[in-house]
């Protein structure tokens, strides 16, 4: 009888342990998988919101002049072709730094991120040329040409497209650039008393197209670094001789373009 009692005792109490131990080991399986889970699966940072930043960079541009002469100069075409071929179109680089702010919106769509910004900044680029005194062969006729361009700022608005890896996220970006530029051409003929030449300053509108990769140190606070490549168009005056010489005239033409690197600091709102 008692063998019978102790049995059915152990069944009960098997029966009662047996489903919490199984259930214990079950929840234990589940809570890992859920650390694992959440672990593995990093979480997506939000870039909506309003933002404002200051940047500062390398710059680095190519100014291309075309200078075409006309009126008297096609009775000395020896001379012509010296100072247009020469000296009058030769190309001129410059490289300095940058530095400015920025502002803009972005809106998140999941891992898409749609934005508009606009900055600016003000550029060290200028360069000059002076081609010292030279003989034309066959005329004797001695000249010198000098050329020389700054630009002092740039300003640029676009939307952006990025995709966001966690806290990383790349994109590009292309719109409207604005910038000014000085461009100076001068014709000195030494052996003779005569000067054609003048300057032009002015704004001018172009594009710009790029790409960066942002970083989001905290909620609030990310950088950037973004390469641009910016087109400002061209520029030009007309000239005439001096004195007695107005009948020779001519066209200076210019085009300057900009490749800009730059790192922000970012404060989302």
């Amino acid at each position: 009888m008692k063998k019978w009692i102790f049995a059915g005792m152990a069944l009960t109490v098997s029966t009662l342990v047996g489903p919490v131990y199984g259930g214990s080991d079950y929840g234990s399986d589940k809570n890992t998988k859920n650390v694992v889970s959440a672990e593995t699966t990093p979480s997506l940072y939000n870039w909506t919101g309003f933002y404002v930043g200051a940047q500062g960079g390398y710059s680095y541009g190519s100014f291309d002049p075309d200078l075409t002469l006309g009126g008297d100069w096609s009775t000395l075409p020896a001379d012509r072709t010296a100072i247009e071929t020469a000296h009058g179109t030769r190309s001129l680089t410059a490289n300095g730094g940058n530095a400015g702010g920025l502002l803009g919106y972005n809106y998140q769509m999941n891992h898409w991120v749609f934005g508009l910004e606009a900055d600016g900044s003000y550029m060290w680029l200028r360069n000059f040329r002076d081609s010292g005194i030279f003989t034309v062969p066959t005329t004797a006729d001695t000249f010198s040409v000098r050329t020389s361009f700054k630009t002092h700022y740039l300003a640029t608005v676009g939307p952006r497209v990025g995709y966001a890896f966690g806290r990383f996220l790349p994109y590009v970006t292309g719109g409207l650039a604005l910038g000014d530029l000085d461009f100076t051409q001068q014709i000195d003929q030494h052996n003779a008393a005569f000067q054609e030449g003048g300057s032009h300053s002015r704004t001018n509108a172009g594009w710009m197209v790029g790409g960066g990769l942002q970083y989001g140190i905290t909620d609030h606070w990310s950088v950037r670094a973004q390469y641009q490549y910016v087109d400002l168009g061209e520029e030009d005056f007309n000239t005439r001789g001096t004195g007695p010489n107005q009948s020779f005239t001519g066209t200076s033409k210019a085009s300057l373009m900009e490749h800009n690197a730059t790192i922000a600091l970012m404060f989302k709102f």
